[in-house]
C-alpha cells in the first residue's frame, strides 16, 4: 500500500511569519509602539544633527519627529532647510506605509485565521431560519396554489 503525499504548505516569507507573530492585540499594540518609537527617534537624530539651525534642542527634534511619524504634523516646529524638508518627507512617507503595512498584515492573518475555523452557531443559526422562511413560503405559494384552483381562476 502505498500512502497519498501531503500536499507541502507554501513556504511562509519573512513578513508573513512576523505577522503571524504579533496577530494579538496586545503585541500589535506594543509592535507598532516601538517600531512608531524606533522610527520617531532615528528621524529625531537625523533632523536633530542636518539641521541645528531650526532644532537646536534634542527635544524638539523629537516632538517633531513624532508629530510627523504618526502624521499628526501640528506645525509647531517644521524644518525650514531643504535637507530638513526632505528628512521630514521621507519620514512621512515611511510613517503612513507603516501604518498601511502593518494594517494589511493584520487583516490579511485575521481573515486567514477565520477561513480556517468552522463557521460559528450565528451562521448555523441563520441558516437553519433561511430555510425554514423558504420552507414557510412554499407552504405559502402551495395554498394560493390550491385557493386559485378551488376559485377557478
Amino acid at each position: 500500500m502505498s500512502e497519498s503525499p501531503t500536499p507541502q504548505r507554501p513556504r511562509e516569507t519573512l513578513i508573513e511569519r512576523r505577522v503571524r507573530r504579533v496577530a494579538d492585540a496586545r503585541s500589535v499594540t506594543l509592535g507598532l509602539a516601538m517600531s512608531f518609537l524606533g522610527l520617531a527617534f532615528l528621524g529625531a537624530l537625523l533632523i536633530w544633527l542636518l539641521d541645528k539651525h531650526d532644532f537646536a534642542s534634542f527635544g524638539d527634534a523629537v516632538w517633531w519627529a513624532l508629530q510627523t511619524v504618526t502624521t499628526v504634523g501640528y506645525g509647531d516646529v517644521v524644518p525650514k532647510a531643504g535637507v530638513g524638508r526632505v528628512l521630514g518627507g521621507f519620514e512621512m512617507v515611511l510613517g503612513v506605509s507603516f501604518i498601511t503595512f502593518l494594517t494589511a498584515g493584520v487583516t490579511s492573518t485575521i481573515l486567514r485565521r477565520a477561513q480556517e475555523t468552522t463557521p460559528s452557531a450565528d451562521v448555523h443559526a441563520i441558516t437553519s431560519g433561511l430555510a425554514e422562511i423558504r420552507k414557510t413560503i412554499a407552504e405559502v405559494d402551495e395554498r394560493l396554489a390550491n385557493i386559485e384552483s378551488k376559485l377557478g381562476t
